[in-house]
This record gives C-alpha cells, sequence and structure tokens, in this order.
C-alpha cells in the first residue's frame, strides 16, 4: 500500500517531501574542547579611562552608544519590544564596527558585511577595560566566551561569574545573557549557539538599562524589567540564560 501511495505522488508531481527532523541540540560536552584562549597582537586604542576595570566598561559602553546616537529600545514581560528613541545604523558609521571586530582578529570586517557584530562589541569593551584574558578572552560568538567564563568559575580567583537569572540579581557591570534565534543556550547545554549579551550600566526600582552592540543595527541601550526583588522578569523575545556576575575591582 505504501509503495503505491508513493508512486502515485511521483507521477502526481503533488507530494512534498516530509521535512527533517530539527538537529538535537548538542551539549559541551559532545562539542571538542575549545583549548586555551588565542593569542592576540591586538592592542586598545586607548587607555582605559578609570583604574576600575568595572566602570571603564560601563563607562566605553555609554561612550560608544553615545557615538550612536543613544538608541533605546525598551523590553516588556508581555509586549514586544518599542523602540522610544533611534539612533546611527551600522552602515551610517561602519568604520568604528571595524574597530570592535580588530579585537576578535577580523579588521576585514566592518558594519557593511551583515555579519553579526555583538560579540566582537563586548569583547572591544572589555579588552579596552584592561581586564586580562586569563580573566576573558574574547570572541565573535558570545556563547563561546560564556563557556571559557563557566570554565574560568571552576578556578581560584575568576572575577567574572556565570549565574542563574533566579541567582543574581543585575547589576551595575554584570552582563546579561539570552539564546538567540531560537538555539536554546543555557547554562546546563553550553551548546555554542546564537546568543547575545548587554553590559548593565544602571539599575533603578523596577528596571536596568544595558548596553550592547548590534541591537536594531546599533549601539543599544535596552531597558529591561525587574520584579519586586530585583530579579530579571521574564522579557518577551529575549530568553536570559545568565547574569555574569562582576567581581572585578
Amino acid at each position: 500500500m505504501q509503495r503505491a501511495f508513493l508512486l502515485v505522488c511521483l507521477l502526481a508531481g503533488g507530494c512534498a517531501a516530509a521535512p527533517p527532523p530539527p538537529p538535537a541540540v548538542k551539549s559541551a560536552a559532545e562539542l571538542p574542547p575549545l583549548g586555551p584562549c588565542p593569542a592576540s597582537s591586538w592592542k586598545p586604542e586607548a587607555p582605559p579611562p578609570t583604574a576600575s576595570a568595572k566602570t571603564s566598561m560601563v563607562l566605553l559602553a555609554v561612550g560608544e552608544w553615545a557615538r550612536y546616537g543613544r538608541q533605546v529600545i525598551v523590553y516588556s514581560s508581555d509586549q514586544p519590544p518599542r523602540t522610544e528613541q533611534p539612533g546611527l545604523k551600522e552602515r551610517e558609521a561602519p568604520q568604528r564596527i571595524a574597530d570592535y571586530w580588530a579585537a576578535v582578529g577580523h579588521p576585514e570586517r566592518s558594519g557593511l558585511d551583515n555579519v553579526a557584530w555583538s560579540a566582537a562589541f563586548i569583547s572591544w569593551d572589555i579588552e579596552s577595560a584592561g581586564v586580562p584574558r586569563e580573566q576573558f578572552c574574547p570572541d565573535q560568538r558570545h556563547t563561546i566566551y560564556v563557556e571559557r567564563l563557566v570554565e574560568r568559575a571552576r578556578q581560584p580567583g575568576a572575577v567574572l561569574i556565570p549565574r542563574r537569572p533566579s541567582e543574581r540579581a543585575p547589576q551595575v557591570g554584570d552582563l546579561i545573557c539570552a539564546s538567540r534565534a531560537g538555539s536554546g543556550t543555557t547554562l546546563d547545554n553550553l551548546n555554542r549557539g546564537a546568543g547575545h549579551c548587554d553590559i548593565v550600566v544602571e539599575v533603578k526600582p523596577g528596571w536596568a538599562a544595558a548596553i550592547g552592540g548590534n541591537v536594531g543595527d546599533s549601539v543599544t541601550r535596552s531597558v529591561f524589567p525587574l520584579d519586586e526583588k530585583g530579579f530579571l522578569s521574564p522579557i518577551s523575545g529575549r530568553p536570559v540564560f545568565t547574569v555574569i556576575e562582576n567581581r572585578l575591582p
């Protein structure tokens, strides 16, 4: 019966092939180890703004946000995100994005090539703030540097500690990281899927503001809702999987 049905389908040409099952989400345990942080000859263009690496991270992020016109996007637990103030887009300042790319070993890239640059922005910021590579290994993918931070947190002296969103109320200098594009990345599977991180620059009762790159094609200040205890509320369209505690001085 099945053979006859297939023959009819082939003759009629009207039966669509069944879609293949989605690939299983891998965990880091099934992937090759990352190995040591690669060496780099890249140097920041200027000294850190302050002696405090944490404060420098925040000031650098705010400075880049101002450079790109102070775009603001507000997130909600039950509504789509809304842009309250538009800023410059990546194609209006591509060379600055090339500076971010240089920090992760891709000086040939810019804001004109349609390659996601948000992890390059975070890497540029943290390196420019003076954080040593033994504490943070820059990468063009957020989930790769998060995985390295998880590994580093198992050793003494770690200063950037990935926490579950239910364990850490975000503070200024922390990173808020979410999975993206249905990757399903979590601290449990660390599957190296698509992700995105922002640097927290301000916290007030009920909300936290964080700055990241390639949000709405710009350097953007995102405003996230907090619950009454200061923890992140569930965010529509932004499945946060870790808040990275910043213990830098």
